[in-house]
């Protein structure tokens, strides 16, 4: 008797068996939020830019055709402009090509017998330089065209005559990037021209600058 009440049992477990597992609570799985990742800008040195400079130029020692036997020129001093140009970036080189013009103060002064003056000076240059992200180490090479005046002296042959000619340079220079489109830099470049406009005096002029430029 007893082993059949069990066997009755069985079937009345079994059907309460769901309502008993209808009362379990499911476990409730909180939503992980991943925190967003920073993604930091590519600086692109690609674009039109232009800008200004000022700087300062000293001439190696020369003669010139009045000048006495042993004497020499030397002319120094500042000057200004504007530039533009355009950069295309490669990845992690740089290429491009700029233009850019100066009046100057590069002179010696003769006293009382005047001075021999480089009014401007225009050049077109390449650029090929190394991404460092904001900053750009570069290399460039170019032709200038320059005037120089004599005012009174005649060292250069007729007093207050024009000369000009052209040469060609070379330098190196560094340009960093304050914003995406504010750029600062300097520029060392060196610049020859023998016997500048059949006058003599040979050009070895070296100038180094300080630059700010806006990028488009």
């Amino acid at each position: 008797m007893k082993h059949l009440r069990y066997a009755a049992a069985i079937p009345a477990l079994l059907l309460a068996a769901p309502a008993f597992a209808g009362n379990l609570e499911e476990p409730v799985v909180e939503p992980v939020i991943a925190a967003p990742v920073e993604v930091q800008p590519i600086s692109d040195w690609t674009g039109f830019y232009l800008g200004a400079q000022a700087g300062y130029g000293d001439n190696s020692k020369t003669s010139a055709v009045g000048l006495a036997p042993g004497d020499r020129l030397s002319p120094e001093g500042g000057f200004a402009g504007i530039h533009g140009g355009y950069l295309y970036d490669l990845g992690q080189w740089v290429v491009g090509g700029e233009l850019d013009y100066d009046r100057t103060n590069i002179s010696d002064d003769g006293g009382p017998f005047g001075k021999m003056k480089l009014k401007n000076m225009a050049r077109a240059k390449a650029l090929v330089g190394y991404d460092l992200g904001d900053g750009l180490v570069y290399g460039t090479v170019g032709a200038f065209r320059g005037e120089l005046r004599d005012n009174g002296a005649g060292w250069l042959g007729t007093p207050d005559e024009k000369h000009t000619d052209n040469g060609w340079l070379a330098g190196l220079g560094y340009k960093h990037k304050f914003t995406e489109n504010w750029i600062g830099g300097v520029e060392a470049l060196y610049h020859k021209k023998s016997d500048f406009d059949d006058t003599g005096f040979d050009m070895k002029l070296t100038t180094i600058s300080a630059r700010i430029s806006y990028k488009f």
